[in-house]
Order: structure tokens, then C-alpha cells, then sequence
């Protein structure tokens, strides 16, 4: 990850070694000499500049360069005193003389002239700093107007050398680019993730963790160049700003204090060469197209159909030689933060040119009929992962080893995690009754559910593409029985012209998707004897429940009759079927008759036309309204 890291940089616009951006609170100006410095003030966010930092200062004083903490610049201290003699304002100014005498910078000399002999002496900016500065503001020196020394290129050159001799140690071969050089004791830059957590790019601080007598960072030893770009790198893909290049998969979301940084997971990706996809069909951000499965609705806009399909063609395309796809790398890790530590949950570096070829066989799995049965959709990582927490839960956490799974089975191919079906099974069947307001927010959850069964199911099988939609021919006995409790919910629903508060989903659900044989056939004789006489009477489809219902049994004979029981994996197929059939009914209520829904039975039954010559009445237009 270091080396992938190191040689990407050049791609990034990264700030000079040593930099980073610093939001600038206070600004002691010295363009009239340093006898006549004014103080200015910047609201938050207001002025941010590119400016020296110390991402190690987690312990111990350590300062920067002409831009710092009060308690460092002024000598700030946290009762809102000034202490001339601090030991952080000792080590401010020793920066600043270090820096004097090896650039004879003007804004240097400046500075240190104001802050050795005028600094506390002109009372009235003293009472300023007193009444207005705390000890944590951030406070910067410029010695011109609208012009900050620590931007000149013989300053940056001075800091990246002064971290450069302080945080070297014995010299080494680099384990990243080879060199021998001195290498780092330690990693002083800290990656700050998820805006909260800083944390060190690498660590041993246990015996457990030497070799061949190596301490530390000794043990994989890199030069101060090498630990500084992979640093910087690492730092602007995790940086909440840029979102092109990261995604959260898992937050804590529990109430309270007991959140756990290690339940917190973001994704970073990147390509090592960004082609130059211009013109026609490959005009669209290629990195974005490839972050498909694991952007979420509230992380940005899904990729566009188009682009994805273009995507997944690449490798077939004319013009992959030229955009050399396949030596083209593709890196992408799962991130964790542990306290001061970071953690690496997984790492994932192919070609680009495979993960087109793996991406596709996902987005083909994971695709899935809407709710409502007028669109195919595709569930993100994300929304699955929410899909088997309990409904609404804040304090269910997502399963650590299931979320690396699933990016390794999007980006790399390896079969999907079993136990998601285990518990997407398992939520699917809970009966729940939303909220009015909650309903599309609870037809999402359901659907995630349903694209995570199918996504373990048919992963790698030709019923990737063919259980994307309603359909009856070939399919087994327990994905029919799944379709046959769609059918009789339906013609309860309709015999009491949706005016119902539970269905008899809600009740035999259960019991129908592990023994069927036992559940359903005591269902079947409500729906001839209660139900079906009522839908005739009042001309609410009944030849065409009729006409569903006696192919699906047909073809559930052609496949072995009723199944007693039924495994894990059935349950599975079963809660499919009943999804796919309950969605095609959906979109018969909403399509004009002539429409088709998956090439099926229902097709012949939204014409509305009664065997009986019975007249079609427009309830059957009327949304549906269980849940």
C-alpha cells in the first residue's frame, strides 16, 4: 500500500512536503515594522492557507514555522495570560532563528525582531490578545500585506529540511523505493480520518513487534521522502473535501459515549493513471463509474447507466491497448481508525483491466426489480449492509468481516459472504409495520434485502440476469412457493379492497418460507372459499389471478410439488419469489394493460379482462396499501 501510495503521487495535487492546509483564526501583521504590528481577526473558514504543520504533536512541544497555536506563536496560556517564557514559545522562536540563518528570509527577521523586542511591551495589543485570542486559535505572521513568508519557496525548502534532519535516524535500505538513506524512527505525519481521528500511518510499539533486533519503523524501514509523499497522499484521499476519491461503508451510529472507532470503516480508491477518456461513449469520470457498488444515494449521485455500461466494455473495446488498461492499476483500501492508530482492513491492487471484467459479474448480481416492479435497481454495499440491521436500529453496528468480504467480492471476485445471506434472510422475514412517512425508506430496506439474497445466490450464474425480473419457467420449487404467498396476499388485499391492516403476510410469512407444504396449503383454502368468490363479485381481476395462479402451480408441480421444509438457501429463493411476484403486481396497478412485466402470466392478466365477461373496475388502479 506504501509503494502504491508513493508512486501515485504524481497524479495529486499535493502541498509542498511539510505543508498542509491550516485555518487561520489570527494574523499578526507587521507590514508597518514590527514596532507597529496590528492584530486581525478571521471568522472560521474564513482564510485557509497552505502553511507549515506538525502532524506529530501528539506528545511533547514541537512547533512550526511562522504559523501556529497562540500558546506557541503569543505564548497564549490556557488562563488567557501571556508567558514570554513558556516553554512553547521558547520553541517557536527557535524555529524562527534556525530558519534566519540559513534563508535571511526579511519576514523571518520581522517576525522573530517583533517577538524578541516589541512583544508584550505595546499594551494595547496586549489587552487584545488577552481578551480575545485563546490558547488554541491559530495565529500566523506576515511581514507584507496580503503576503505570508512561509509561501516562499526558500521556506519551504528550509521546513522540509528542518523535518527532514529531526526525524531521520541510521541509514537503511527504504523498503519502498530502495534507496539506502537515512530512514525514520518513527512516522511523524498523522492521517486525520473522518475529521476526528488522527492517526499514524504505521507503528511497532511492542517487543512482539521487532526483528533481527529493529525497533520501531526499523523493522520496514522507509527514507523520509518516501514516508512523507505516502503520507500526504494517504491524507488527501481521506480528506472529507475530496469525496471523488472516498466512500464510508460503516459508521458508528450509536447513542451516546460508547462509540468505537474501529466500527467506523471509509474506503479510499484511486487509479494509479487516470486515461484520458475523451470523446463519445468514454467522455465520464472513470473513477467515479468504478466506485459504483460502494457509493451510496447519500454519498452522491449513482454512476450513469451509460457510463457503467461503457466501463464494463472496456476491456473488449478498440482502444484498450491504447489507454493501457491492463497495466493500468487499480488500488483501493478499507480504513479504520484504532484509537491513535490506523488500521488497514483491507487492500485491494489489480489491473484496470480485470476489475472492469469483475465489476460487471457484481453489478449483474446485485441488479434487482424495484419495489414498485417499474425499474431495475442496484443496491450499493452500503444499503445492504443497513438492510440486515434491525429496522431503524441506531445501536446495531455492521459486521466487520462482511463488509471486506463484499468488496472483495465486488473488486476482486470472490464469492459473496454467506453469512449476508443468513441475515438477510433472517430480517426479511420479520413483519414490520411502517410508518406512513417511513414507507419509502422501508420499500428501500426491503429491496436491499431482497438484491443481498440474490446477490449470494446467483452470483457467477446465468439467474444473475434471468431472476433480475418476474418469471416462472425453470424457476424452483421454492423461489414458485415464494411467488404462490404473493398471489394469495394479493387476493386477500383485493377482496377487501385494500382495506386491511395486516395481511396474512404478516402472520404466515414465517411459517410458509421454512415449511410451505404445511403453511400454504391451509392458505390455499381461504383463497378459493373467501377470497376469490368476492374478487368475482366485485370485478377486481379474478381471471387474472386465476389464470397466475394455475401457472405457477403447474409449473411448482413440474418441479417436485410442495417442499416440506426448507433450507437457509431456499429461504433465500423463496423470499425472491415472493419479492418478484409482489413487485409485478405493483407495476400491473401503475402500467397502462397492455404492459408487459417480465414476459410471465401476470402479462395476460393486466389486460383486465374477465373470462365471464364481468367489467373491469378502475380499483384495480388504486395504490396498494400494505405495507
Amino acid at each position: 500500500m506504501l509503494r502504491a501510495l508513493v508512486e501515485s503521487a504524481p497524479r495529486f495535487e499535493l502541498s509542498p512536503s511539510g505543508y498542509g492546509p491550516v485555518g487561520i483564526r489570527w494574523v499578526v501583521d507587521l507590514s508597518g515594522g514590527p514596532a507597529g504590528a496590528e492584530l486581525l481577526a478571521f471568522k472560521k473558514n474564513d482564510l485557509t492557507k497552505t502553511a507549515p504543520v506538525r502532524r506529530d504533536r501528539t506528545s511533547g512541544i514541537r512547533s512550526s514555522l511562522l504559523v501556529d497555536k497562540a500558546s506557541y506563536a503569543l505564548g497564549v496560556t490556557k488562563r488567557k495570560t501571556v508567558d514570554n517564557g513558556s516553554d512553547e514559545h521558547a520553541a517557536f522562536k527557535e524555529v524562527l532563528r534556525c530558519c534566519l540563518e540559513e534563508t535571511h528570509e526579511p519576514g523571518v527577521a520581522a517576525a522573530l525582531d517583533f517577538l524578541d523586542h516589541h512583544w508584550g511591551k505595546d499594551s494595547r495589543l496586549l489587552e487584545q490578545v488577552i481578551a480575545k485570542i485563546d490558547a488554541d486559535d491559530v495565529v500566523a505572521f506576515r511581514s507584507e500585506a496580503s503576503h505570508y513568508a512561509f509561501e516562499t519557496a526558500s521556506l519551504r525548502e528550509f521546513w522540509r529540511e528542518y523535518l527532514r534532519k529531526h526525524y531521520s535516524g541510521e541509514q537503511a535500505y527504504c523498503c519502498v523505493c530502495g534507496r539506502r538513506s537515512p530512514i525514520l524512527p518513527t512516522l511523524p505525519w498523522k492521517v486525520e480520518i473522518f475529521g476526528i481521528y488522527k492517526c499514524a500511518l504505521s507503528s511497532f510499539n511492542k517487543s512482539a513487534f521487532t526483528s533481527f533486533g529493529k525497533e520501531q519503523t526499523a523493522n520496514s524501514p522507509l527514507c523520509f521522502e518516501c514516508a512523507s509523499t505516502a503520507s500526504q497522499v494517504l491524507q488527501y484521499l481521506v480528506d472529507q473535501r475530496h469525496h471523488r476519491h472516498q466512500r464510508v461503508l460503516s459508521r458508528d451510529e450509536s447513542r451516546g459515549g460508547g462509540k468505537t472507532p474501529l466500527k467506523n470503516q471509509l474506503a479510499v480508491f484511486w487509479l494509479k493513471e487516470v486515461p484520458k477518456l475523451t470523446g463519445g461513449e468514454f467522455s465520464f469520470d472513470l473513477e467515479a463509474a468504478l466506485a459504483g457498488p460502494i457509493t451510496d444515494a447519500s454519498q452522491g449521485p449513482p454512476p450513469d447507466p451509460a457510463h457503467v455500461d461503457a466501463l464494463y466494455g472496456l476491456p473488449w473495446h478498440e482502444s484498450a491497448s491504447a489507454l493501457q488498461i491492463a497495466t493500468n492499476r487499480f488500488y483501493l483500501g478499507v480504513l479504520s481508525p484504532n484509537k491513535s492508530r490506523l488500521v488497514v482492513r483491507e487492500w485491494v491492487d489489480t489491473s484496470l483491466d480485470a476489475v472492469c471484467r469483475v465489476l460487471k459479474e457484481y453489478d449483474t448480481a446485485r441488479a434487482l426489480v424495484s419495489v414498485d416492479g417499474l425499474s431495475v435497481n442496484r443496491a450499493s454495499l452500503q444499503e445492504m449492509l443497513r438492510a440486515v440491521r434491525p429496522w431503524k436500529s441506531r445501536s446495531a453496528t455492521d459486521n466487520a468481516n462482511i463488509v471486506r468480504k463484499l468488496v472483495r467480492t465486488a473488486y476482486t471476485g470472490t464469492p459473496p459472504p454467506p453469512e449476508l445471506l443468513h441475515l438477510a434472510v433472517q430480517r426479511f422475514r420479520v413483519p414490520i409495520r411502517p410508518k406512513r412517512n417511513e414507507i419509502e425508506q422501508f420499500e428501500r430496506w426491503r429491496q436491499a434485502q431482497a438484491a443481498a439474497i440474490k446477490l449470494v445466490l446467483t452470483y457467477g450464474t446465468e439467474e444473475a440476469i434471468t431472476l433480475q425480473t418476474i418469471g416462472i419457467e425453470g424457476r424452483s420449487g421454492p423461489h414458485l412457493c415464494g411467488q404462490l404467498l404473493a398471489i394469495l396476499e394479493e387476493a386477500q388485499s383485493r377482496a377487501s379492497r385494500w382495506r386491511i391492516n395486516a395481511t396474512l403476510v404478516d402472520r404466515f410469512y414465517g411459517g410458509a418460507s421454512t415449511s410451505p407444504s404445511t403453511t400454504l396449503g391451509h392458505l390455499m383454502k381461504q383463497f378459493t372459499q373467501a377470497h376469490m368468490p368476492k374478487i368475482r363479485k366485485n370485478g377486481l381481476g379474478y381471471g387474472e389471478l386465476e389464470e397466475t395462479i394455475e401457472s405457477v402451480w403447474q409449473e411448482l408441480d413440474r418441479s417436485g410439488g410442495w417442499p416440506a421444509t426448507l433450507t437457509l438457501s431456499q429461504q433465500g429463493e423463496f423470499a425472491l419469489g415472493f419479492y418478484l411476484r409482489r413487485a409485478a403486481f405493483r407495476a400491473a396497478r401503475r402500467k397502462p394493460p397492455s404492459a408487459n412485466i417480465g414476459g410471465s402470466a401476470i402479462d395476460a392478466a393486466t389486460t383486465g379482462t374477465e373470462n365471464d365477461n364481468e367489467r373491469t373496475e378502475q380499483t384495480l388502479l388504486r395504490p396498494e396499501q400494505t405495507a
